[in-house]
């Protein structure tokens, strides 16, 4: 009998010995998976409700295969570059363009600014995803009675 319990009382050591989690075991935060890769965008889609009438278009579709080449390397520095891939739409475009980023302190929202992109870039993205192998963001806006949602997924390269 002495034995026995000998015996259980180590096998539930074992297990919670077993079931501790090292601290350099934890799971990397959204910053470190956000600048760990390159981002490419794989889908999207924007979705518009006017007077109670909903629309979706699938935006990705509809892109150049010189827009589908494109990604994003976000730095751990808090700056995030928009590379322009293999192929370049037009040849007189930089193959890079800078901005910044950051995310709120829950990591739920990822704020993008650049003068460089687009002409001009604010924007407040929601983080629905953020993997080591999937990001997906989605923004929307708001204009004269019209909501505009828009949902971009990007694949870790």
């Amino acid at each position: 009998m002495k034995n026995i319990s000998i015996l259980l009382a180590g096998l539930l050591l074992a297990g919670s010995l077993a079931g501790c989690k090292k601290d350099d075991d934890k799971d990397p935060s959204k910053v470190d998976l956000l600048t760990a890769k390159n981002w490419q965008q794989t889908a999207g889609t924007a979705t518009s409700t006017d007077r109670g009438i909903t629309t979706t278009v699938d935006i990705y579709k509809d892109q150049e295969a010189c827009e589908k080449d494109n990604f994003l390397k976000f730095n751990s520095n808090k700056t995030v570059d928009v590379n322009e891939g293999p192929t370049r739409c037009d040849a007189s475009d930089p193959q890079v363009v800078s901005g910044s980023w950051d995310l709120n302190s829950d990591q739920t929202k990822l704020y993008l600014n650049s003068t460089a992109l687009g002409g001009g870039l604010t924007a407040q993205l929601e983080v629905v995803e953020l993997s080591s192998s999937k990001l997906v963001l989605k923004g929307t806006d708001l204009s004269q009675g019209t909501t505009d949602t828009y949902t971009v997924t990007f694949t870790a390269m």
